[in-house]
């Protein structure tokens, strides 16, 4: 078995890119997955039956070995269970997906994980950190949505056949028969992927936006959840600049007071006394340290900032900002605020609502008008019993954990605002 040669990196990059750029033993057989057309395929099909017996495959190795990469989950099945069964019912009914084909699982951790995920079919795993974490049923809908547009858009099968991920599979192997350029040839394997992946992650953002509203919920608001991240990360990020500020002006003070105490110290024979050369050392010895300890930390900060950066690249999500904006968009498209090719900008959410427009998806449908009363009509007074029964109803449901405190809630206004 021959060796690959040893190329320089660019020559190596350069080579590979133009394979993805012109395939010529794979054009006639792999597409581009991520072309209006494969979506619009995509949406027109069921999710394949090998896909379907892999999911239930894994559900089943999961739900019986309660560990998922080398950490222990455990199924829960209380009221969290509920919350999340009950959303996922409310957004597959709108758009004609029945929900008894559907599987929630719930998942808890020893450390809390905010994350929710799908495996190719039907199955929807949801962890307790992110029920926990989703500050409003907008925030929890939206994710549950994105999810479900994973599948819905067959991305596993898609990314199966598409010549990114053919190229990405020669890289790993060429990297295999390389010695010293392995790294290299793995690099580049590791960016096709993610640039992959981060594309799904847009369109599954784009079917989220009219997944839930649809069912009714606010996409904007559903985007809190992401604003929340970038605000906490900006914060934490602002807290350590300040910290290391105060840490320099320490650091500064410290250094002028050792000055000014070995200048005083030197200056005549009469401070030369044991007593002041210790609290010079003293003072001085302080300053020392505190000048390492204040480099040290900079070094460290931006170690972190470099990996954040490193992981920022290789992350298969988009950036948060990135990712509102585009929401933002889409939000005011689906509620008749802007046109279609305005989206054009944000590429896979134009591609994305294009695709929903060529199949005539009940996602765009135009929602039913709230009716409003005729003029002429007299006002309706509240009648006691209906509404008290109505009520009454809803709150047996409640307390039977059919529905959640949130929904329970939401209802019962709903209820008074219609008398």
């Amino acid at each position: 078995m021959s060796t690959a040669p040893h190329l320089p990196r660019v020559i190596i990059i350069a080579l590979l890119l133009g394979i993805v750029l012109s395939p010529p033993s794979l054009s006639t057989q792999l597409t581009d997955q991520h072309s209006v057309e494969a979506i619009v395929a995509a949406l027109n099909s069921p999710i394949p039956p090998r896909l379907a017996k892999e999911a239930r495959d894994l559900d089943d190795t999961l739900m019986s070995a309660g560990h998922m990469q080398g950490g222990q989950v455990y199924l829960v099945t209380d009221e969290r269970s509920t919350r999340a069964n009950t959303m996922v019912r409310h957004l597959l009914e709108p758009m004609g997906e029945d929900p008894s084909h559907w599987v929630v699982r719930v998942l808890d951790t020893d450390l809390p994980v905010a994350n929710a995920f799908v495996t190719g079919g039907k199955y929807i795993y949801v962890y307790t950190g992110l029920i926990n974490e989703a500050k409003s049923d907008d925030e929890l809908a939206f994710v549950l949505s994105h999810e479900m547009g994973h599948s819905l858009l067959k991305h596993q099968a898609r990314a199966q056949e598409d010549a990114t991920s053919t190229i990405a599979g020669l890289a790993v192997l060429t990297a295999m028969l390389s010695k010293k350029h392995k790294d290299d040839y793995l690099d580049f394997a590791k960016i096709v992927t993610v640039s992959y992946g981060r594309v799904d992650e847009e369109e599954a953002d784009a079917i989220a936006v009219t997944i839930t509203r649809r069912a009714g919920f606010d996409p904007l608001r559903g985007a809190d959840f992401f604003s929340r991240v970038k605000r906490e990360q900006d914060r934490a990020q602002q807290d350590t600049q300040q910290l290391l500020a105060k840490m320099r002006q320490e650091v500064e003070h410290t250094q002028a007071t050792c000055q000014q105490w070995t200048q005083q110290y030197t200056s005549s024979p009469q401070y030369q006394t044991q007593e002041n050369a210790n609290e010079v050392n003293a003072v001085c010895s302080d300053a020392e340290a505190r000048r390492l300890h204040y480099n040290q930390t900079v070094q460290q900060y931006n170690v972190a900032m470099q990996q954040q950066q490193l992981d920022s690249f290789f992350a298969t999500h988009p950036q948060e900002q990135n990712r509102i904006g585009a929401i933002a968009a889409l939000t005011d498209y689906v509620h008749e605020r802007r046109d279609l090719e305005s989206l054009s900008k944000f590429q896979q959410s134009y591609r994305v609502m294009l695709a929903l427009q060529q199949v005539d998806s009940i996602l765009l449908k135009p929602l039913a008008p709230t009716p409003v009363p005729a003029a002429d009509s007299p006002a309706r007074t509240p009648a006691g019993p209906d509404l008290a029964e109505q009520l009454a109803q809803l709150k047996r449901a409640h307390d039977q954990g059919l529905i959640t405190d949130a929904e329970y809630e939401r209802k019962r206004q709903e209820i008074l605002n219609r008398y």
